[in-house]
This record gives structure tokens, sequence and C-alpha cells, in this order.
């Protein structure tokens, strides 16, 4: 039993596509490329409006420093350059159809990788990307990024934000800002209800990855006193700025 318990601490939560990947192993399925041939499918900005109306998930794969500059409101920032199917598996509804937002070129490959997590319910892609919305600024949102000293400085303000760390517990004793809240992000869509809406929040996780893909699901929550810890905590540690450590 000790054994078993060492071996076991800090594993992180199995992520939530493990269990409906195995129901879908025991269906028969179309083959990858006859469901690409479905999913790839140019949608026009009136089209995905009206599906993102309907309840549809909107994936935005773009880097995350792009996605903040510019996103489609109600969208989710889920990289390529990254953990992205994975995360997506862990995060996204896996009964709700998906639309992508890419870059040109990215479709596919955006698709491809998310089959290959069962995740085969894409219905489509914005046709020539975010730059299809140009004429269309009462659709797009940003999140606000800022700079470690700019972060530092806001904590000791008198409405200063409350700081959530979506790092894993793991990664967190090792060092962390003091009075921050952990909300690890696999488990974030289950705790929204427990964040206060009352009060600024400045979400961190170690670059800069996670906190965006965070980030882009408080704002689909409804979350408006937004930022975001540009650099994450490597940033933070950086600028010299204080840090908790297990003692």
């Amino acid at each position: 039993p000790a054994f078993i318990e060492l071996v076991t601490a800090d594993q992180p939560d199995a992520p939530a596509y493990f269990t409906y990947d195995a129901v879908l192993n025991t269906k028969e399925r179309p083959t990858l490329d006859a469901t690409l041939s479905r999913e790839l499918k140019a949608l026009s900005v009136e089209g995905v409006i009206e599906l993102q109306i309907g309840g549809l998930q909107i994936v935005d794969t773009r880097d995350f420093n792009e996605f903040a500059a510019v996103h489609l409101k109600g969208s989710i920032n889920i990289p390529l350059g990254g953990s992205y199917a994975t995360t997506a598996g862990t995060l996204l509804n896996n009964d709700v159809a998906i639309i992508l937002i890419t870059e040109p070129g990215a479709e596919r490959e955006s698709a491809l990788r998310l089959g290959r997590v069962g995740f085969d319910h894409v219905i489509g892609y914005l046709e020539g990307g975010l730059s299809a919305l140009a004429d269309r600024t009462d659709l797009l949102a940003s999140t606000e990024r800022v700079s470690a000293p700019l972060a530092a400085a806001r904590l000791t303000s008198p409405e200063a934000p409350l700081v959530i760390d979506v790092r894993t517990p793991n990664e967190r004793r090792a060092k962390r800002i003091a009075g921050s809240l952990n909300v690890p992000l696999s488990r974030l869509p289950h705790q929204l209800g427990e964040l206060p809406r009352d009060r600024a929040l400045l979400v961190h996780c170690a670059g800069g990855y996670r906190s965006s893909v965070a980030a882009s699901l408080l704002q689909k929550a409804g979350f408006d006193r937004l930022s975001e810890l540009a650099g994450g905590l490597a940033a933070w540690e950086n600028a010299g700025l204080a840090l908790e450590r297990e003692p």
C-alpha cells in the first residue's frame, strides 16, 4: 500500500476523453480519411455565427499571442503549437459539434489531431481564417496581457486582482505567487462557479500556453474583468519578483 501511494502521488487526473475514447473503440466508426473529407468544409462568417448562436463550440488553433491580440468572441483558444489534442480532449464537450478557426492551411492538421483523440465531430472551418472577420469588429475581442512588473504593481493596489494559477498542484508546490488561487486548467470548466465575478482576475501558467486557454474559457463564461500574465511564471521569476516556495 505504501509503495502504491508513493508511485501514484501527484499523478494528474486522467483526461476526460479517455473514457469517451474507450466507448468509441467498442463501436464501428468511419475511417479518419472519410471523416476528414466530411469535416473540412469551408464555412462563411454568417454560417459560423449562426452555428455559434446555436451552441456549437468554436475552437481557435492559432498561436496564443495572436489569439490574445484579436479573436472571435466566445471562441476557445487551443493552439496547435502545444499539447493540442490532449488539451482539447480534456476541455471540449464531446457531445457538441466543433467549428475551427485556424491559420490558413492549418485546417487539416487541426481536424486530424482532434480525430486522433476521438473528436471527429468537426463540422467545418471559417473560410479565410480570422481575416474573414476584418469587417466585423463587433464580433471581435482581445485579451489583456500584462507584463510581470505591471502585474506586480496591480497586486499592491486597493483593487488588486485575484491571481488564478492554472498549473498543476505539483508545479505550484515548487514555486508560486503569494496569495494566488490554484485552479488547474483541467478542472477549470468545473470550477467556474467558484470564481468571483465582482473582482478582477489575473490568470497565469508557466509560460503562456495554458493561461491563454484558461482566459478564453473565462471570457466565454462571461468573466470580463480579466487579464493574463504575459510570459507566465517564467517572466515573473525573470523579473526578479518574489515567489513563495515549499520549505
